[in-house]
């Protein structure tokens, strides 16, 4: 929910499917008009909008985002940054690494420790959180964005 008074618009965001969302937006509106008028003789204009599966899915997963910035970071030198895309599917969660594409093993080596690393944070934040499995790849990417795994 959002309020902005310089407009006297709240706004309320409700997840559900469209068929709920249609079935509920007007008496969502009508209740939150009438209970704010009534305690605070202000008429507020009401506006419910549903919250996309996307963006519950979006919301849902940005702790484990989160987390996986965090401790990738602190656990890997060659981290450089992170970056995630729901579209196209799977979900695809990168690494950004300094790390150049070799044939030499220790390159090799890093890169799949840090995709174990990261699978290992999400499987346990997952399980933490309780949030649905959903398909998902981790892409580690080196120097010049190179794909490395």
């Amino acid at each position: 929910m959002s309020i902005d008074p310089t407009t006297s618009i709240i706004e309320i965001r409700i997840e559900g499917t469209k068929e709920y969302y249609h079935a509920v937006k007007g008496e969502i509106s009508k209740l939150v008009a009438d209970a704010i008028s009534s305690k605070t003789n202000i008429n507020f204009d009401v506006k419910v909008n549903r919250k996309s599966e996307n963006d519950s899915r979006d919301e849902k997963w940005h702790p484990i985002f989160t987390t996986i910035r965090e401790e990738t970071d602190k656990k890997f030198e060659e981290y450089k940054g992170f970056a995630y895309s729901f579209h196209p599917e799977p979900l695809q969660i990168i690494i950004k690494t300094d790390l150049d594409k070799s044939k030499w093993w220790n390159s090799n080596k890093k890169v799949n420790e840090i995709e174990k690393y990261v699978q290992e944070i999400i499987k346990l934040k997952r399980k933490e959180l309780v949030i649905e499995e959903i398909p998902y790849e981790i892409i580690i990417r080196g120097k010049k964005n190179k794909k490395l795994n």
